[in-house]
C-alpha cells in the first residue's frame, strides 16, 4: 500500500475523531440524537469534489475535507453493508 499524503491522512484521522465523538454523544443522549446523528452523517457524506467551480485546483484545507468526506461515506457504506447482512 502506498504512503498517504498528508492531507489524506489528516482528513481520515479527522473523520474517524468526529465521528466517534457524535456516536459517543449520541449513544449518550438516546433515541433522538442518535436520529439526529444518522441525519447529519447522511448529510456529512453528501460533500463533492470542486462542484462549485471544476476549474479551481483544492487546496490543502479543501483537501482535507474531501479526504475526511470520503473516509465518512466509506464508513458509513460499510456499516450498511454490515447492517444489511446482519438483517438477513
Amino acid at each position: 500500500m502506498a504512503a498517504l499524503a498528508p492531507e489524506e491522512l489528516e482528513g481520515r484521522l479527522n473523520a474517524h475523531r468526529e465521528l466517534l465523538i457524535e456516536l459517543l454523544a449520541a449513544m449518550i443522549g438516546g433515541e433522538v440524537t442518535i436520529t439526529a446523528f444518522l441525519r447529519r452523517l447522511r448529510d456529512d457524506a453528501t460533500f463533492k469534489d470542486n462542484e462549485e467551480d471544476p476549474g479551481v485546483m483544492p487546496e490543502d484545507a479543501f483537501a482535507i475535507e474531501n479526504s475526511a468526506a470520503r473516509e465518512v461515506r466509506a464508513i458509513l457504506e460499510a456499516a450498511r453493508a454490515r447492517a444489511d447482512a446482519e438483517g438477513r
